[in-house]
């Protein structure tokens, strides 16, 4: 009995090293001799890659500084040039340049076009660990973790994946400018696809740049097959991403008024409504205790989700209780069961509240800038009215323009509504692919063979990219590849890119165009 359980052990073990093998053999042939090239030439030339992502990052890109946006657009212009991609400056009258630049290979089954924009947004110096943001301070890990700032980093031998570049515009969005370009070089003639760059300078804030393109360009852009953004950050994983749609969004601007001026608190006070109070009531009536929106209607266009999007969804790794530590949430918005199934649904902000002032009195107007991001299925105008109608059911006369002193008292409540939506702002209206649709389908098999086992697929981004005007405009399909670290801190103090992120983006990148 002894022998026979012992003879059945091994005959397992054997099987198991045997699909051990086979799994290891398996993902070894799927690294095509391309792939393995350009990882060779990763590892060693960190420095080089290094060295020309610092130079970027160290030009100012504020969104409107057309003056540096230009020196962005220049020196882009010149890395192009450099890989023979023809750089070209596409002006626009008061605004930034877009940079153009292509390299097309003889019998290429593929036309990809990759948008990356190269503006940032404003900052609060006071608020960074730095001097001056537009100034790069290379650290050897992050600022929480107690990374060290490196005083001399050109002249290291070598440039750990762990460092980290802290300027703005790093991580958002020049990180994957670096990527593709590396890209270019890592393949040298091993190219297979038609690539061609998009780079923008007014992704932040709306301009004139992406319409005299179209305009003027149109027949550099149309016969590409399929549209790559490259922005936004990966998985917090950390392992390569791609997302199928992204979201838009709307603005509510309300504000409250109760008197034609603030009123002295001891004075007036239990007899002159707080408009601050009353805005903190106005808001508490839209959101519940769990964070579930509660106006009507707000979430009738998207739910219940099929089965197949939930399959989606579900797929994506959960790391949410890792997530909560890295930020210190100690608990979180109910709207949604997880991560996943919340960035596909249409969600409430209050970005913004204003009202009050010094002197002891008692507000007499309040202001919230209420933001949603909306999902495909979200018609933009019909959320900003159904906000605007719970507005009115909790008894407020509406106003499109500050109230004269008859108008305030003649109404027991009152408030000015502005709304507008976010697609008027460079085209950041909601979109999706269909997975299943052939270009999509084969930018995933081109993925999946570059990082076998390791990809992530996100049926929608959180945040909103400008893919809108570009499917209006040309109708091709698009998807998105999110190469920044999650921890870029976007958008926010502290922005920063992560050496190993450029790293991989390259690998991901050429994945994708050595097919």
């Amino acid at each position: 009995m002894f022998n026979r359980f012992t003879s059945s052990q091994n005959k397992a073990a054997m099987v198991a090293m045997a699909v051990l093998f086979l799994f290891s053999f398996l993902l070894a042939s799927a690294q095509s001799p391309e792939m393995s090239t350009v990882k060779k030439y990763v590892d060693t030339h960190h420095k080089e890659i290094f060295q020309e992502f610092l130079a970027y990052a160290s030009i100012p890109d504020l969104h409107g500084d057309n003056k540096n946006l230009t020196k962005n657009a220049e020196l882009l212009k010149s890395m192009l040039d450099k890989r023979g991609m023809h750089g070209e400056l596409w002006p626009a009258e008061g605004g930034a340049p877009v940079v153009y630049g292509e390299k097309i290979v003889p019998g290429a089954k593929h036309t990809l076009l990759f948008y990356i924009h190269f503006d940032g947004q404003p900052i609060e110096p006071k608020r960074w660990a730095q001097p001056d943001p537009f100034v790069p301070v290379v650290r050897t890990g992050t600022i929480e973790e107690g990374g060290k700032t490196i005083t001399d980093p050109l002249a290291a031998a070598d440039v750990p994946g762990a460092w980290r570049i802290y300027a703005r515009g790093s991580g958002d969005d020049k990180l994957p400018g670096e990527c593709v370009l590396g890209a270019i070089d890592a393949l040298g003639p091993n190219l297979k696809e038609n690539v061609k760059v998009f780079f923008h300078g007014e992704e932040e804030g709306g301009g004139p740049s992406m319409n005299a393109a179209f305009a003027n360009h149109a027949d550099k852009l149309k016969d590409a097959t399929l549209l790559i953004i490259l922005d936004g950050p990966q998985h917090s994983t950390g392992r390569p991403t791609m997302y199928y749609g992204a979201r838009g969004g709307a603005n509510v601007n309300v504000t409250v008024f109760t008197a034609k001026n603030s009123m002295h608190s001891g004075n007036y006070g239990n007899w002159l409504p707080d408009a601050n109070v009353r805005m903190a009531q106005l808001i508490s009536s839209m959101v519940d205790a769990t964070g579930k929106v509660v106006i009507e209607h707000f979430y009738d266009d998207v739910l219940p989700f099929s089965k197949s999007s939930e399959q989606m969804m579900d797929a994506v790794p959960e790391n949410s209780a890792q997530m909560q530590k890295d930020y210190g949430v100690g608990s979180l918005d109910g709207a949604a069961k997880s991560l996943q199934f919340g960035l596909n649904m249409p969600t409430f902000s209050i970005h913004k509240i204003e009202g009050g002032e010094e002197g002891s009195v008692i507000a007499a107007k309040s202001t919230a800038e209420i933001a949603m991001r909306l999902v495909k299925e979200n018609d933009p105008s019909v959320m900003a009215k159904r906000v605007i109608d719970h507005i009115k059911k909790q008894g407020y006369f509406i106003v499109d323009k500050d109230p004269d002193v008859a108008t305030l008292a003649a109404h027991p409540r009152i408030a000015k509504v502005t709304s507008r939506s976010l697609q008027a702002r460079g085209g950041t209206g909601a979109w999706r692919t269909d997975a299943e649709q052939p270009e999509a389908a084969f930018a995933k098999a081109a993925l999946d063979k570059a990082w076998p086992g390791k990809m992530v697929y996100l049926r929608t981004l959180g945040g909103g990219v400008p893919a809108g005007p570009f499917i209006d405009k040309f109708g091709f399909p698009v998807i998105g590849i999110a190469l920044a670290n999650y921890d870029d801190n976007q958008h926010s103090d502290n922005e920063n890119a992560k050496m190993g992120n450029i790293y991989d983006g390259i690998i991901t990148l050429a994945g994708l165009i050595s097919q």
